[in-house]
């Protein structure tokens, strides 16, 4: 009899201890987070949406770090806690999906109003997000390209520049960018900025992006009218980025009246 009451008690101890282990979760080894490949919202295992569209983010033990639509935070894996510092981006090709589950799901959520509010060590984390060339992300100066999208963010004026980019490189001081409206030269020292716009360039159109960065910067952006007016080395050097990339993507030239392929069987003259 007595063994028998030793047998149930043993049992009854191991199914709480189970109904504990699945309560809990154990520890954060068994939760996860995911980014949607559509939407490039965050999500954790039980799909509460921790950032609506991220830009950038890295897992350290129980911590993730992110940069997304809504600013930088911290997701704690461990006890399913947000710490958020918001950012409000601006410009007309930031797109944040709409959805009704934002943040549903998560037990706390906190707001902190700097970096400084997160620790030394967060603090150097959240600030590498922006250095790490994950997925062919770049930071240039003030200029952040995003692994997980095509747009260009001026980070300094949480601005978003375009969505819509295509290759960058930087040659000394100079950002140039091929994007889908056309060509783009910042000067990464003054902040300067020139664009041409042509729907030859990529067959996109302009995506109304010349008159963001005329509303947005004012003097500091000027529009180059003709391809002739540009820098023969910068154009040279846009024009090679051109190509590359449409030799790589011969798709997007399928049925566009596009400019060909090699300067040198333009007629800079007539343009």
């Amino acid at each position: 009899m007595n063994i028998k009451r030793i047998g149930l008690c043993v049992l009854a101890l191991i199914v709480v201890g189970i109904s504990y282990w699945l309560a809990v979760g154990v520890n954060y080894d068994t939760k996860t987070v995911r980014i949607d490949p559509e939407t490039h919202t965050l999500v954790n295992s039980s799909d509460a949406i921790i950032s609506k569209r991220i830009l950038a983010m890295k897992s350290i033990d129980s911590q993730v770090y992110f940069l997304g639509y809504e600013g930088f935070g911290i997701y704690n894996l461990a006890d399913n806690t947000l710490r958020l510092m918001p950012i409000t981006f601006r410009g007309q090709h930031i797109e944040p999906p709409k959805t009704d589950d934002y943040q549903r799901g998560l037990r706390d959520i906190r707001l902190v109003k700097t970096l400084s509010d997160f620790t030394t060590q967060e603090q150097t984390e959240l600030k590498g997000l922006l250095e790490s060339t994950d997925r062919g992300a770049h930071y240039y100066g003030d200029f952040y390209h995003s692994g997980y999208e095509s747009s260009l963010i001026d980070m300094k004026d949480q601005y978003f520049i375009t969505n819509t980019v295509r290759a960058l490189k930087r040659v000394n001081h100079t950002l140039y960018v091929y994007d889908g409206s056309g060509f783009i030269i910042i000067d990464l020292d003054n902040r300067r900025i020139q664009g041409f716009f042509n729907n030859r360039i990529s067959g996109e159109g302009s995506k109304g992006v010349p008159d963001s960065l005329r509303g947005h910067y004012g003097s500091d952006f000027t529009m180059i009218y003709a391809l002739s007016k540009l820098d023969p080395t910068d154009l040279d050097i846009l024009w090679s980025m051109r190509k590359q990339y449409l030799e790589k993507s011969p798709q997007a030239m399928e049925g566009k009246d596009l400019f060909p392929l090699n300067l040198d069987e333009m007629n800079l003259n007539e343009l």
